[in-house]
């Protein structure tokens, strides 16, 4: 049973938690002022169906432009298998509702519009135990086809039709490997670090999170993280993008 002071006691450390981001997003978004800044938000429930075999669905959203901008909607939903203690499968889908806002021919038009695509993906992570650590690996294959699209041209400055651009169906295979380190501080909190890349023909993209769970109970519990995104490739118009992401999961 929670007492006053064990309530004000977790208030107390979730707002330290949050000085804690804020102060080292604010420091980092000094240190790259050209880089982009966003907020990540998701909703997830999962289901365990017996010791081995849990359903999971997520609806996200993401913000970018300094928050100026919508990035992304998406819902997914997944299916995980636990083959032995330290080896998880999972098999997911997920519909992305993705923001374009581009450029051409010097500036002098653009396109911004919707986007559909589809994402499938397969994942195994292995992990082990030491003391209060667990060290996990996950190794994702991730196939993304966007259907073909034609969207309208504007003349920048007027808003005025500029004609059409085509964009043809387009599938892409992505290999995602993360490596993560967790630490049980309680029952309630278990702060992480983690970094992930994405290899396509090349190494294109690296993510790096520092973060913590905060699970409530057995059916609520919060993720809050950093997260800083670093684009390798040459082929991806992003810029290196700071994100601040709150997460919920239901578990029923």
């Amino acid at each position: 049973m929670n007492t006053p002071m064990s309530d004000n006691r977790t208030r107390q450390i979730m707002r330290q938690i949050a000085a804690l981001f804020v102060t080292l997003l604010l420091s980092l978004t000094n240190a790259y002022a050209g880089d982009d800044f966003g907020m990540w938000g998701t909703v997830n429930a999962e289901k365990e169906l017996n010791s081995r075999w849990s359903l999971g669905a997520e609806v996200e959203y993401r913000s970018r432009d300094n928050l100026k901008s919508a990035d992304r909607w998406s819902f997914g939903v997944e299916s995980s298998y636990q083959i032995a203690r330290w080896l998880k499968a999972t098999v997911g889908y997920s519909l992305l509702d993705d923001h374009h806002h581009n450029e051409y021919t010097s500036g002098t038009k653009y396109t911004d519009y919707w986007g559909i695509r589809h994402r499938l993906n397969v994942s195994f992570t292995g992990s082990v135990s030491w003391g209060k650590f667990s060290f996990s690996l996950r190794e994702r294959w991730q196939y993304t086809y966007r259907p073909a699209k034609t969207v309208q041209l504007h003349e920048t400055g007027t808003d005025a039709d500029a004609g059409e651009k085509v964009y043809d169906g387009k599938g892409k295979n992505v290999w995602r490997n993360r490596l993560q380190v967790k630490l049980k501080l309680s029952n309630m909190f278990r702060p992480y670090v983690n970094a992930e890349s994405w290899v396509a023909k090349e190494l294109e993209k690296m993510r790096y999170n520092v973060g913590t769970e905060l699970n409530l109970d057995q059916h609520h519990s919060f993720d809050i993280k950093y997260i800083y995104q670093h684009i390798c490739g040459e082929g991806d118009n992003e810029p290196d993008r700071h994100v601040i992401g709150i997460g919920y999961t239901y578990k029923f």
